[in-house]
């Protein structure tokens, strides 16, 4: 896995945006890192479901983040370890805000997504 040219533009990107002072923003970082599109075939459903994981999993990190940043060792082990699935996510969400906006879904992905809809439940 190593060896795949994805892998090695991403450790590319990281450690040119390191070694820049993080010149590049997370933003464009993002965008780097997410297919365009991703989530063109995703009913509002669907897009609900995968706005809510994503957000949660962005709490997730962001928290890890914040106990890893006490020290000076902790923000380097966090910026390797954390910080690359956080940009993807991001850029994942916005994703998903785009594509939800496309198809007048009736939530803001990430802000008011729906915990619990009944009505999707499988009927047994």
């Amino acid at each position: 896995m190593t060896n795949t040219p994805t892998f090695r533009t991403l450790v590319a990107v990281l450690a040119a945006a390191t070694l820049s002072g993080c010149a590049a923003s997370d933003d464009t970082v993002a965008r780097f890192l997410v297919a365009p599109d991703q989530y063109v075939l995703y009913n509002c459903p669907q897009l609900a479901d995968a706005a809510q994981a994503n957000a949660r999993r962005q709490r997730e990190l962001e928290l890890l983040i914040a106990k890893a940043s006490t020290d000076s060792a902790g923000r380097v082990v966090s910026g390797m370890a954390y910080r690359p699935e956080y940009a993807q996510l991001r850029g994942e969400m916005t994703e998903l805000r785009k594509e939800a906006a496309n198809k007048h879904c009736r939530f803001t992905p990430g802000v008011d997504v729906p915990q619990e809809r009944t009505s999707d439940g499988v009927v047994r």
